[in-house]
């Protein structure tokens, strides 16, 4: 009982969790402001910012769209792979996989916008396919709508749809006028908030919290898409199951006609590889590779994967299923069962200690959205100017100011605070008494 009480889905808000919970309680219009001053799109936004007017704004509500939108991930995932494979039995594994991944599991428990990213980049993904071949304009029109909400959540779309295009004009290059217009369209739909984007660009080329790629960066990428966001003792094990399994099915001929990769294989690889390239090739000179912001690609890895499995010889294919399902299995459980200290409990504890002499209440900017979402909503926030042309999110920041629920100031040096800090770390400072 303890487990469904604390468990990685009930506990408290981190930073950009906060953000969102805060930023989504504003109106459209200074939705819009906020977001063209930060560096993400506002779409996911304006959907947290209806479902909590009807839901509510706390943790677990707004925890429940990440996992609504992962579980639409392998059912979506079920057609596509029937459309590719036509096999039952492959596309259930497929699914069954997506719904296992461990860092797509992770990410259906944050109050963030990748389990979105993830869905839409299948639902775009099948639209994609079945337009290419359809004679009306359906699917056409999903792609459409698909692609635009994609860009709109997060910049790292147009990699995804540019996988698309490349796989058309390497490919399939007798399909590229038809579906040309509608990436047009997608990109004609987002033509107001260009302006925003390069002014967003600019701002990274001067400052963001992003390192420069280094010999290790593609590889732990590999381990956390997968394997699991977080080091376990089952992570490599996985992670190189799932190297096998796709270079065998890559790279084993079982028949005569395994001597071309088909379509359907050039189209996983073109979806792997070209949203994790182009990144790369940018962050030779800004850095904006990360992770987080392609777990996406474990599904077309999970994918090829499954393709791999079902080349194996009896009873290969069952063991191996059997132990990638066990090591992703426990992977999920240990997952699931973290439960962070978060300053939610900092902040309680602040509030409970606090006494009418001990003086205001200091953070700084990167634990600012934290303390504003659990601080007691009449406490005006007072917030150090250290560090923030450092950090991203000083537009929220900015908008509370303007709002008059924060001031940025410098701590007092004749008077006692409390100071919250990352971490989380709660320290009472007294005058001419070090802190503890």
């Amino acid at each position: 009982m303890n487990l469904l009480a604390h468990n990685y889905f009930t506990r408290g808000f981190w930073g950009d969790e906060s953000w969102t919970a805060l930023i989504s309680q504003f109106n459209l219009g200074e939705i819009i402001r906020v977001t063209s001053e930060d560096y993400h799109p506002p779409f996911y936004y304006f959907i947290v910012h209806f479902w909590g007017n009807i839901f509510g704004f706390g943790e677990t509500a707004i925890r429940l769209i990440s996992l609504i939108f992962f579980l639409l991930t392998p059912v979506t995932v079920f057609f596509l792979t029937n459309k590719f494979f036509k096999n039952l039995t492959k596309s259930l594994t497929a699914s069954l996989l997506v719904l296992l991944s461990p860092i797509l599991v992770t990410y259906a428990f944050e109050a963030r916008s990748y389990a979105l990213l993830a869905f839409l980049s299948v639902a775009s993904a099948l639209a994609f396919w079945q337009s290419r071949t359809e004679k009306g304009y359906f699917w056409r029109a999903l792609y459409l709508i698909f692609g635009a909400m994609s860009v709109y959540t997060h910049y790292y779309a147009w990699f995804i749809l540019a996988s698309h295009g490349l796989y058309l004009l390497i490919f399939e290059r007798r399909y590229f006028k038809k579906l040309l217009p509608f990436a047009v369209g997608i990109l004609a739909i987002q033509l107001p908030w260009i302006p925003k984007l390069l002014s967003q660009v600019g701002a990274v080329d001067q400052s963001y919290w992003i390192a420069p790629i280094n010999y290790r960066t593609h590889w732990e990428f590999f381990l956390r898409v997968a394997g699991g966001d977080y080091t376990t003792v089952f992570q490599h094990p996985a992670s190189y199951l799932i190297i096998f399994l796709t270079l065998f099915g890559l790279f084993t001929k079982t028949t005569k006609k395994d001597y071309r990769f088909s379509p359907e294989i050039k189209f996983l690889l073109c979806w792997i590889i070209i949203p994790t390239l182009l990144p790369t090739i940018i962050s030779v000179k800004t850095p904006i590779f990360f992770y987080r912001y392609l777990i996406f690609s474990a599904i077309p890895l999970l994918i090829l994967a499954v393709h791999g499995l079902f080349k194996l010889q009896r009873p290969l294919p069952l063991l191996s299923l059997s132990l990638l399902l066990g090591l992703y299995a426990l992977v999920d459980f240990n997952s699931f069962a973290r439960y962070p200290d978060s300053m939610r409990e900092t902040v309680e504890q602040v509030y409970q200690s606090k006494t009418p002499g001990d003086g205001p209440v200091y953070t700084v900017l990167p634990a600012f959205a934290e303390v504003m979402y659990y601080a007691d909503p009449t406490d005006q926030i007072l917030v150090s100017p250290e560090g923030l042309v450092q950090f991203s999110g000083k537009s929220l920041l900015d908008a509370f100011v303007r709002r008059g629920r924060v001031e940025i100031v410098s701590p007092p040096d004749r008077q006692s605070y409390w100071f919250l800090e990352p971490g989380p770390k709660a320290t009472f400072i007294t005058p001419g008494i070090l802190p503890k």
